[in-house]
């Protein structure tokens, strides 16, 4: 069973300050590489900033995609939670050149929460991590694994 990593992105910092390079999940782009620092690979945290990584140094995710969610009114969280899963598992292949069920790789997300929509956020960031855990040196794009 993979272990999914989902985050909810929140005007909320947990436990990433100090970090030495952190960057704003609002600003995260197709590319962009961060470590997990002190977030659960499992359940569901609030998260404001994330450790940034150079893709060339050794890191735990790779943000694959980014999608803009429509509507005026915040879906809920089980609504926004399953429209990040299909938006990052209908991406995956297209990115890593290997369909999600014959990858070693697994995927995240991090969704906006209602009050970050109330802001206008609308951004779901899918990002992906080997599912051993093990860090990544270099992108992951094309890697078919």
């Amino acid at each position: 069973m993979r272990r999914r990593m989902h985050l909810i992105v929140s005007t909320v910092v947990l436990g990433l300050l100090g970090t030495a390079c952190s960057g704003n999940v609002f600003d995260l782009a197709v590319g962009d590489c961060f470590d997990d620092g002190d977030m659960s690979v499992e359940g569901i945290e609030e998260v404001g900033e994330v450790p940034m990584v150079e893709c060339s140094e050794p890191h735990d995710n790779e943000v694959y995609a980014v999608v803009t969610v429509e509507g005026e009114r915040f879906p809920g969280e089980v609504a926004i939670q399953t429209e990040a899963d299909e938006v990052c598992l209908d991406a995956f292949s297209g990115f890593v050149g290997l369909d999600y069920q014959t990858s070693v790789l697994d995927f995240g997300w991090l969704v906006p929460t209602a009050e970050t929509w109330e802001v206008g956020d609308r951004v779901v960031a899918c990002f992906i991590y080997r599912v051993d855990l093990e860090k990544v040196t270099g992108t992951l794009q094309g890697t078919g694994i």
